[in-house]
């Protein structure tokens, strides 16, 4: 994810059928042909008939295809995105407690007008103020999450600090109970648990590879051919950011577009 700027929850339930903009996704979705390509012009794979079905084989990055933004990318071309069979968005919304991304309501407002699903995630400053603080000012500033079938879940960006030391001045047992924090506030207004957002070696140096997260679902920062090792806790990535073109991050669902309508609009936790 852009710095300054980035186990799964159940898929087993049946899928809404949207309404409105967004309907035209969610049907794609459900489509062979879409939604399921992991970089234009690959062949996409095949799109189980059921939300039931077993999840992808995740090393294999095959999954629905999907971009995250920020004010990075001040020009987004949405409705090229759902034709290449990009179904999901996440769009910056805050970081730390004072700073709110001046592009998110415009990126989010056209990922949803294009009929992509769109959540929001949280660029974390754990060396700032407390995880709860933070999870309050993102989840009333563009994060909240609503069982409307629309929307992600919001996810916490963890990264390195860009400056000194690189996880923030916290001890492990400090990362960690700031994580829980943000989590914890998270769920309680809004009924979901964060996706958690970072790399494999970040989280084992900062959380001294912690292990009790695995019930959140995990977005991976991994740029390669396939993803490689996981943080602690984790047996599978949800989500992984697999590289940067044309100056987006693109990532991936591991699951059928059912699955990921069915995430989306998973009930309160």
């Amino acid at each position: 994810m852009l710095a300054g700027c980035v186990g799964p929850a159940a898929l087993s339930l049946s899928p809404p059928r949207a309404s409105g903009p967004s309907a035209d996704i969610v049907d794609a979705a459900l489509e062979p042909t879409a939604a399921t390509a992991v970089t234009e012009g690959t062949p996409p794979a095949a799109v189980e008939p059921s939300a039931t079905a077993p999840l992808r084989e995740w090393r294999t990055g095959e999954g629905v295809a999907g971009v995250d933004v920020s004010r990075y990318q001040r020009s987004v071309d949405w409705p090229g995105l759902v034709a290449s069979g990009h179904a999901f968005a996440f769009v910056k919304a805050t970081e730390g407690t004072n700073h709110r991304s001046p592009t998110h309501d415009e990126q989010r407002d056209g990922a949803r007008e294009a009929g992509i699903l769109q959540g929001a995630y949280h660029y974390a400053r754990p060396g700032q103020s407390s995880g709860t603080l933070q999870a309050r000012f993102f989840h009333a500033n563009g994060g909240a999450w609503a069982p409307d079938g629309l929307t992600l879940p919001g996810a916490l960006d963890l990264e390195a600090a860009e400056e000194g030391d690189t996880c923030h001045g916290l001890t492990p047992a400090e990362m960690t109970a700031w994580v829980r924090a943000f989590s914890d506030e998270y769920r309680r207004l809004s009924g979901r648990v964060p996706v958690i957002y970072t790399k494999a070696e970040l989280w084992d140096e900062c959380t001294g590879a912690d292990t009790s997260f695995g019930d959140h679902p995990l977005w991976l920062y991994d740029h390669g051919n396939a993803p490689g090792d996981l943080p602690a806790g984790w047996d599978r990535p949800t989500l992984w950011q697999r590289a940067v073109e044309n100056h987006l991050d693109r990532n991936v669902f591991f699951g059928t577009g059912e699955q990921l309508i069915s995430w989306v609009s998973a009930p309160v936790r």
